[in-house]
């Protein structure tokens, strides 16, 4: 992932996402209130991936915990609330996580594959 274009940036994302939890807060509305969840901690493990140059583990770690409390605020509010949005956030999230992990799985074997089929026709063809 590249470098974001500058710091106002952050900065909007920021207060749309503080807006957004105080405005679920103040209303009472759980619905809002999950949503400003799911893009705290979502904007926290982009920020991590795309502005901490650093490979220790830990950051690696936090990265996947930030991603897993999306995943469980959008579970977590849709068994409260029952609400149709939340509901079609949760499916899509469980369909992008297992498109990632299904590709993750079978892209290296289809490269490797295809870097066998190459071999192979470099030595017969």
């Amino acid at each position: 992932m590249g470098k974001w274009p500058s710091g106002w940036y952050l900065l909007v994302w920021g207060i749309l996402i503080f807006w957004v939890l105080l405005s679920g807060v103040v209303s009472g509305n759980v619905v809002t209130m999950v949503v400003g969840a799911i893009l705290l901690f979502a904007f926290t493990s982009a920020y991590l991936t795309s502005y901490v140059k650093s490979e220790h583990r830990v950051k690696r770690v936090l990265e996947v915990i930030f991603m897993l409390l999306v995943f469980g605020v959008v579970v977590y509010g849709y068994v409260i609330t029952r609400s149709i949005i939340l509901g079609v956030v949760t499916l899509f999230v469980v369909a992008m996580v297992l498109f990632a992990f299904v590709v993750t799985y079978l892209l290296p074997k289809i490269r490797g594959n295809r870097l066998k089929l190459e071999e192979l026709r470099d030595d017969y063809g």
